[in-house]
């Protein structure tokens, strides 16, 4: 929990609070008010009222949060089926939940199998851990496919103006999200595959990017070739 959301639920609570006196004209004490204050001060103190223990509440609230936030170091954590991350202010850093069976490097280097009309393999660059893929349409438009070692797989992802949603892709479990700005949309799903990660991005809804890997985790990837390789 970061300082800043500690901030905003404390200035809410506060404001909660004394929302009823805004609008309040000046108040002038009354004389059995001043006999009670004098009451007050000789030690003769009244138990305390309704509004005193709400105020309390707030209190204790504002203590436990700042315990937690000692506790995880400041630390926000993003959740969903299958995946984790720590959030900060503009990006999530993901992790996979489970990474128990699964290889420990790149063992075999995978390859699009459908792929929209007019796209063809414009790069790739593989790796022991990650593979880069690159795929180009005439038009100048990429579609990026990454695929991770899950124990490796840590990446940090845009998270302003962006909500996560989860899914799956061919029963994996899966997020994805989209961003829009200026006309154009992009998105990005990652699916936790039988042995790998798998991140794909792109130009278009986050339903166009999550039907092309649907498509490509039923047909199955392309193996890499040493053909390929030296390319």
């Amino acid at each position: 929990m970061s300082e800043q959301l500690l901030h905003e639920v404390l200035a809410e609570a506060y404001s909660k609070e004394f929302a009823d006196f805004d609008n309040v004209p000046r108040h002038r004490f009354s004389h059995s008010h001043k006999v009670k204050m004098k009451r007050l001060f000789d030690g003769d103190v009244a138990p305390p009222t309704t509004r005193t223990r709400f105020k309390l509440k707030y209190v204790w609230i504002a203590i436990i949060l700042a315990c937690l936030l000692v506790l995880t170091g400041g630390v926000i954590m993003f959740w969903a089926d299958g995946f984790k991350g720590i959030v900060h202010s503009d990006h999530i850093r993901l992790y996979v939940s489970d990474i128990e069976g699964s290889p420990e490097t790149i063992e075999k280097c995978c390859f699009l199998s459908v792929l929209p009309e007019g796209f063809t393999l414009e790069h790739y660059t593989t790796g022991y851990s990650m593979n880069f893929i690159v795929y180009r349409n005439n038009e100048g438009e990429d579609i990026f496919l990454i695929q991770y070692v899950k124990k490796e797989f840590d990446p940090y992802v845009n998270n302003v103006d962006v909500e996560f949603t989860e899914t799956t892709v061919n029963g994996y479990k899966a997020i994805y999200a989209e961003h829009s700005k200026d006309g154009f949309t992009d998105s990005i799903i990652f699916w936790n595959s039988e042995d790998y990660v798998f991140e794909l991005s792109g130009s278009g809804s986050k339903e166009y990017i999550r039907e092309l890997a649907e498509k490509n985790e039923m047909s199955g990837f392309i193996d890499s070739t040493n053909e390929q390789r030296d390319n």
